[in-house]
């Protein structure tokens, strides 16, 4: 992603707004098709419980980032999984912009199967 002025706030560093709606789409996508790989017969239905920021260097508009998302507890079976999204320089990826954390809590829905 190639950071543009409008994604940079007044004190120089990645919009937090952005960050956030960035790893809420990246990481919702992946902690759902993690709860598959561990029950593959169930229909991962969740809401976000926690979702955090952390704006970390100074930016400037046409730099290059990578966005990065992992699950730190791959294998478990969590009730409430966890993700990460890490937004580092395309160039040298110890360089770190921003990070978000996201938990999520699975649930059972009243009235709706979760099988598919």
């Amino acid at each position: 992603m190639c950071v543009e002025a409008e994604h940079i706030t007044a004190s120089g560093v990645l919009d937090e707004g952005l960050v956030a709606t960035i790893a809420d789409n990246h990481t919702t996508f992946l902690l759902m098709s993690h709860s598959l790989s561990v029950q593959p017969d169930q229909m991962p239905i969740s809401v976000s419980i926690c979702l955090t920021v952390h704006t970390m260097a100074r930016i400037a508009p046409g730099t290059d980032i990578e966005i990065i998302c992992c699950t730190p507890l791959a294998k478990s079976k969590l009730k409430q999984p966890q993700a990460a999204a890490v937004f580092v320089d395309a160039l040298d990826n110890r360089i770190v912009y921003a990070k978000a954390t996201h938990s999520k809590q699975f649930k059972e829905v009243t009235g709706y199967s979760s099988k598919l």
